[in-house]
């Protein structure tokens, strides 16, 4: 007896006379894949056997529904065969897989048949849950359109009246079919209505990022995007013609208003600044009718909730809304970091996975509410998600009562990603099978169809601007493809050359996802450093060390398993790793440095990272920051603080600056490392300190000759204290040192010969605290208790017992001690005005600070100050920029703008000396600067003598008031000339964290978008 499945596919077998292929086969099963290899593609040539049984087949099918009587079919039949036997042509063709030679031919369908043709398609159509209207659909018939600008107007105009001003009509736009040869037309927009999609040059994406390829494409059309850019930014409608060049226009008025994503119980949902279009319009999709492929027929229908909500706006590859919206709902991150476990976690992704979870699925339920509600409320056509499931199930019930089988569906497709609250994701055992007709992919890519094209068509590409009633056609001139290649040599991004990019490499080995979790975080923060790196980002099996060249570090993050293994998608590498040893040899001189994931409750913590680390210096590696830190998962769920550490001398590498935080302990790797920065500082002078009164929070201006030293204004120097010469001698008297001159005897043969004197003044911090006391009780195991508690001068005079010790435990001390680090400060003056190899730096006083405190205290007029240019300069492009600039800034934040003005105030100082005019001169400048009262001095001279010569246009000096006016509210109350000079323009922020992110978020409340993404490469900020 044979099963009821068996009973449901020959019925199947016997209602639908022509199958197309599945792409599974009784060894292989596609059932899981998003699309299938070989599914059914429009745009391709058959035998004209094939033709024939599909055209015939569709000509029953239309009799079985009632379409013709039976002597109706009868004619139609043998008009057909007619037709396909006059219109035979011998063409090339790939028949499974072969390339042949063989007879085709095509029909022309009645217009009766081809509405009947698209509905039964869309019946047919697998992935859609909405098909229960399929006889709903309407057809506009365009098969008399030929050209490529025919196609653009008439889409247009159509899907007007198919829109309905919300009420929306699902209609097919269908336009001729393909021929017996050639690709037929195409629209080259994935839908009529997509978000363009930027690469930044940060590699970041400004809008949607599946429409990154497509948005180049069509810039290279001529199609310039607006300004400034926005992550809302509608691309124009693209069609092709058979042997057409493509044609183009902006979306009009009519249909390219967007529905505001709001929340009527969350009122800073609006503040998300959510978006979508009204409607969806498939247009790279087309249909497959008896054998007749309509290359370019577009069809207009209305959105389910779940595909905006759920999907395009939250999946993490698109808009990725989901963290946002949490914070609407009252996620804060600050309420997690009271816990001691999670006191370093920066974001919500660092939290496990189930603290995320909670509040990524109610993120995801009230987007999703957001979406259907907002839809509702603007008046458009939407269906929600429970609906269209029960609307689904009824009609598939319906159909299996009635004709003995279910319908064919793919449940990828059609279960709401919602899961198992919707009904339609309890329905297993769909049949999977797909009847003719069918809406398939078109087989050629509509751009790389043009590419191939371009040279043989005579006609140029069209821009179609509507005047009035009528359509105005505009030539354009194709952007060539060399002119926005992303090879580093002739990319632009918003207009500007890219800086040829940097390479990091960064491979990870992960047992669960705490290791990837940093990888990925050391991915982003790579890329968000200034300069334009370039990451390379995978998993460690894959690593060939041979493509890692010496001037790109490769950077490591890598668990152990509890036997002390490296993870699965490590083992490889760890297994080649003994004969790479042995072929390399020392001879592989890579930067490296290693990040460990481990747990101290098992007695294998870390020993993948510690084996690694090993093999790195088999092979040659240079280690960057001793080569490896171990992170410790007993101590945090994700070890964030041991990271962060991690990651500042990693920065370090990558980019030069300085920071003010040490590790644990300073071992010999460390003073190495200390020893090749020392060897890019050069010694300046001192000349002067300015205001002679100091006091917590007063700002002092340093002047310091550099020598020959030049710099750019807007950029950095790296300043390094060191320790006076009497703090020197007390510390070498602690220890008992008699010979000052004596050398340091490390114990690594690389480590460079110094002697303690040198040690001590520029190496280790004698006002910093030991990091590691281990060495103490070596010292005095009679376990005599000491006050340990103060600087490593003063923890040293406290020991009288030193002076005995031996020289290793002197070593140990000494490495114990924190090393000297540089701080970063922006110049505060333009050389050509001060005087060449003279340079101004303003210095916060922090009480107890290292440099503005401690050292900066301690010397006087003509003693030397170590310095380093950093090279990165994030202002640069803002000196010679001839567009408006609005600068904001506070405290020691004003020294770039006022390197900048002086910079200004020198050329226009030259030409008057000269008797010329300035040539090429920028716009004034639009300033709002804030500052202490008592340090006003220090920002008057630049100001008015700025003002004086017309470099000014608008400025507000904000004072500290009781009323606590800002200058964030003094950029709010004059938004709209601050909108009207961005337009072109661009913006310098500098300040506080607190207050960059302050005007960030009020700047992008200002342009309804983010800033920092809309302006790209014309917003510039900097954090001190």
């Amino acid at each position: 007896m044979e099963s009821t499945p068996v009973c449901e596919f020959q019925t199947i077998v016997k209602n639908n006379p022509v199958l197309a292929s599945t792409g599974c086969t009784p060894q292989f099963c596609q059932a899981g894949r998003l699309i299938h290899s070989d599914e059914p593609r429009v745009g391709e040539t058959r035998p004209l056997e094939v033709v024939k049984q599909e055209a015939l087949g569709f000509l029953w099918q239309l009799r079985q529904e009632g379409v013709y009587t039976a002597d109706q079919y009868t004619a139609r039949h043998v008009e057909v065969l007619k037709a396909l036997e006059e219109s035979e042509v011998i063409e090339p063709m790939l028949v499974d897989g072969v390339k042949t030679i063989g007879k085709t031919a095509t029909w022309t369908q009645t217009p009766e048949e081809l509405i009947h043709g698209i509905r039964l398609a869309w019946k047919n159509s697998r992935k859609c849950i909405m098909r229960s209207h399929y006889k709903e659909l309407e057809l506009c018939d365009l098969r008399h359109i030929t050209s490529s600008v025919g196609m653009v107007k008439a889409v247009i105009e159509e899907a007007i009246k198919a829109f309905n001003k919300g009420q929306i009509r699902p209609t097919v736009f269908a336009f001729p079919p393909r021929s017996t040869s050639g690709t037929g037309p195409m629209f080259l927009s994935k839908q009529l209505l997509n978000f363009a999609g930027y690469r930044q040059g940060d590699g970041s994406i400004l809008g949607d990022p599946s429409n990154v390829e497509l948005t180049q494409d069509i810039i290279e059309l001529g199609w310039a995007p607006p300004e400034p850019r926005s992550q809302w930014d509608l691309l124009p409608i693209v069609a092709m013609a058979e042997n057409d060049a493509p044609a183009w226009a902006d979306v009009p008025a009519e249909l390219r208003d967007l529905v505001d994503i709001r929340h009527p119980r969350f009122e800073n949902f609006q503040k998300l600044g959510l978006k979508w279009y009204q409607f969806p319009a498939l247009s790279r999709l087309g249909f497959d009718i008896g054998g007749v492929q309509y290359t370019a027929a577009p069809f207009i229908g209305w959105y389910m909730d779940a595909e905006i909500g759920v999907r395009n706006l939250a999946d993490s590859f698109r808009y990725n809304a989901l963290p946002d919206v949490a914070k609407v709902l009252g996620f804060d991150i600050e309420n997690y970091k009271k816990n001691p476990e999670y006191a370093e976690i920066e974001a919500m992704e660092d939290l496990p996975d189930y603290e995320q979870l909670v509040w990524m699925s109610r993120a995801q339920a009230e987007l999703n509410y957001a979406v259907r509600w907002s839809f509702l409320q603007k008046g458009v056509s939407c269906i929600g998600t429970l609906a269209a499931s029960s609307d689904w199930t009824r009609f598939d019930d319906e159909h299996a009562s009635k004709h003995g089988y279910r319908l064919n569906s793919d449940p990828y497709w059609i279960a709401p990603p919602q899961g198992s609250i919707v009904p339609v994701w309890h329905r297993g055992g769909a049949p999977n099978y797909q009847p003719k007709p069918l809406i398939a992919r078109h087989r050629f890519d509509p751009v790389k169809s043009w590419r191939r094209r371009r040279n043989i068509v005579n006609t140029p590409v069209t821009r179609l601007v509507k005047s009035g009633v009528e359509w105005v056609a505009e030539h354009v001139t194709p952007v060539q493809r060399s002119l926005c290649t992303e090879n580093g040599t002739k990319c632009f991004t918003n207009g500007v050359p890219a800086v040829p990019e940097k390479k990091v490499h960064i491979y990870y080995s992960s047992t669960g996802t705490s290791a990837l979790k940093l990888a990925e975080k050391l991915r982003r923060r790579v890329l968000e450093l200034p300069g334009g790196f370039h990451v390379d980002f995978n998993i460690l099996n894959l690593l060939d060390l041979r493509n890692i060249t010496p001037s790109d570090p490769l950077l490591l993050v890598v668990s152990t398993t509890g036997d002390g293994r490296f993870p699965a998608n490590g083992a490889e590498f760890e297994a080649a790793m003994k004969g790479r040893a042995q072929e390399y040899n020392g001879a592989l001189a890579i930067k490296y440095c290693i990040f460990g994931v481990g747990d101290s409750a098992y007695p294998t913590f870390n020993a993948a990272s510690v084996k690694l680390h090993e093999f790195m210096k088999a092979v040659g590696g240079i280690p960057i920051a001793k080569g490896l830190t171990k992170g410790n998962t007993a101590v945090e769920a994700l070890p964030m603080k041991a990271f962060n550490r991690w990651w500042t001398f990693v920065k370090d590498c990558l980019t030069g600056e300085g920071s003010n935080e040490v590790t644990n302990e300073s071992t010999e790797d460390e003073c190495l490392e200390h020893h090749r920065m020392l060897a890019t500082f050069s010694t300046g002078q001192l000349l002067s300190k300015a205001p002679a009164e100091t006091g917590e929070g007063r700002i002092v201006m340093i002047t310091m000759d550099l020598g020959d030293m030049d710099y750019i204004e807007m950029s950095h120097l790296r300043l390094l204290p060191y320790n006076a010469p009497d703090q020197v001698t007390r510390a070498l008297t602690a220890l008992g040192v008699n010979d000052a001159s004596q050398r340091v005897p490390f114990t690594d043969p690389i480590m460079p010969t110094l002697s303690y004197i040198e040690f001590f003044q520029h190496y280790v911090d004698l006002e910093g605290k030991f990091k590691d006391l281990a060495w103490l009780s070596e010292a005095f195991p009679a376990g005599d208790r000491w006050d340990t508690d103060g600087t490593v001068l003063e923890v040293l005079e406290r020991l009288p017992g030193l002076q005995q010790i031996s020289d290793e435990l002197r070593m140990k001390a000494c490495l114990a001690m924190p090393l000297l680090r540089p701080r970063s400060f922006s110049v505060a003056s333009s050389a050509k005005y001060i005087g060449r190899g003279l340079v101004e730096i303003m210095v916060r006083l922090h009480k107890g600070g290292r440099f503005s405190d401690k050292f900066l205290s301690a010397i006087n007029h003509g003693d030397s100050i170590k310095y380093a240019p950093v090279n990165i300069v994030p202002g640069q492009d803002l000196i010679s920029s001839d567009k408006h600039l609005i600068a904001i800034c506070t405290g020691t934040g004003f020294a770039p703008v006022r390197s900048l003005l002086q910079q200004k105030i020198h050329v226009i100082k030259e030409a008057e000396s000269r008797g010329m005019e300035v040539l090429f001169q920028s716009p004034p400048m639009s300033l709002f600067v804030g500052f202490k009262v008592h340090d006003e001095a220090l920002f008057e001279d630049t100001l008015s003598t700025a003002q004086r010569y017309g470099l000014i246009d608008m400025l507000y000096r904000v004072p500290s008031n009781k009323q606590k006016r800002r200058v964030q509210h003094y950029v709010e109350d004059n938004k709209d000339s601050i909108l009207t000079k961005i337009k072109e323009g661009s913006i310098y922020v500098c300040g506080a964290k607190a207050m960059v992110n302050d005007i960030a978020g009020k700047l992008s409340d200002m342009i309804g978008g983010d800033v920092r993404q809309n302006l790209g490469r014309r917003y510039v900020e900097e954090i001190f």
